[in-house]
């Protein structure tokens, strides 16, 4: 019996290393190629720059991927078991099926540790140096961003025109802002004869300097009082671009997704003490928790539905992307509330509901044949 343990424990390498790189390189093209060839060609952010942006956003890729290829390593594998019959062949030798699964449910606990240390880790890094380069990029060339004659949407809530540059000093001219509300329409409308880029050194933020211009404002951020009209003049005034977020960047650097689980912890219990509300913070909280026990829920629901099923090279995967889907369906509802307001229960409810079904589908694989003898004893009963 250690044999076929170890068999299966070795055997599980080789698909998860193939199906963690084909999620990642499918995570890659879904989300970031299009980001990736604006700065490399469109851009001209350089091979270096491009590569190393490449690189910082892979962290997010991989929290995501690495659970999804143990996943499908799994469906292949057990279903492989099943379907080759070495499961009748384990019960035949007077074997529970429990001894192949709980190996993998251990090794399931100490990757999903390994998982929540990774995402501590590397996320937190990749992210903040993805914005420190964004930022260091846009900075230095605005060019980048900014393109004469054209309307430009890569800061959120804006929307810049520049009549036209001074490529040499960097000078922007004519330079028109929109400011836009919550549904994504202009509120705000800024004319400036002269504009600069320029970065803020401590947070590395993208400002934007205007000179000689004159402000107009309809309404309000939130669409109230559109009745009301009022306009200013001004000498200088400054914007934050990066008060949002950079497009294609992971938030600014007080995120709860850049910092590490201790300082958010800390952060909660500091508003907390300010009876601010802490739900978005609590929700990411968990989730740098949750998200790495995936891993573990995902072996309790996917050993049992392998060796029932039988799912072997070809179907394995599939059933993997719809345990997948499932999986984010739950995870889209905990993050968006949907009537669950416990920030803790609506980050796990993903991984209880599949440990849950797991342990189910586990007992009834360990008791599947007591269940058929007592079936068949009551029905012999039942016609003598």
């Amino acid at each position: 019996m250690p044999v076929l343990v170890r068999y299966c424990l070795s055997a599980i390498w080789p698909p998860f290393v193939v199906a963690t790189a084909t999620s990642l390189f499918v995570l890659n093209l879904l989300f970031y190629l299009r980001d990736f060839l604006n700065y490399l060609l469109v851009f001209h952010a350089g091979i270096i720059n491009s590569f190393l942006l490449l690189l910082y956003i892979q962290p997010g890729f991989l929290i995501l991927s690495l659970p999804i290829g143990f996943l499908v390593a799994i469906m292949i594998v057990y279903g492989r078991l099943s379907s080759d019959r070495e499961v009748i062949a384990v019960e035949s030798s007077g074997f529970p099926v429990s001894v192949l699964i709980w190996p993998i449910i251990i090794a399931g606990v100490l990757f999903s540790f390994f998982l929540i240390f990774f995402w501590d880790v590397t996320l937190p890094w990749g992210n903040v140096s993805f914005l420190k380069l964004n930022y260091k990029i846009v900075n230095e060339k605005s060019s980048i961003v900014l393109r004469q004659r054209s309307f430009i949407k890569d800061f959120d809530g804006y929307v810049l025109y520049v009549g036209e540059k001074d490529e040499n000093n960097d000078i922007l001219k004519n330079v028109t802002v929109q400011l836009l509300d919550d549904k994504g329409y202009p509120y705000r409308v800024i004319l400036a004869k002269v504009g600069k880029m320029i970065q803020n050194p401590k947070n590395y933020h993208v400002m934007m300097n205007l000179t000689d211009g004159v402000m107009q404002q309809i309404g309000s951020l939130k669409n109230e009082n559109m009745d009301e009209f009022f306009q200013m003049g001004f000498h200088t005034c400054s914007l934050d671009l990066s008060a949002h977020r950079l497009k294609g960047g992971p938030g600014f650097f007080g995120d709860p997704r850049n910092i590490s689980i201790r300082e958010l912890a800390e952060q909660i219990a500091e508003q907390k003490q300010q009876k601010k509300d802490t739900h978005y913070y609590e929700i990411e909280f968990y989730k740098k928790i949750s998200m790495p026990f995936s891993a573990l829920a995902f072996v309790f629901i996917g050993v049992p539905l392998a060796l029932l099923a039988r799912a072997g090279s070809f179907t394995g995967p599939i059933f993997a992307v719809a345990l997948v889907f499932i999986y984010w369906i739950f995870d889209l509802l905990g993050e968006s509330g949907a009537g669950i307001t416990n920030p803790f229960f609506a980050m796990w409810l993903p991984d209880i509901f599949f440990i849950t079904i797991g342990v189910i589908l586990i007992y009834w694989l360990n008791h599947r044949h007591d269940f058929s003898e007592s079936m068949v004893s009551k029905t012999r009963s039942i016609f003598k």
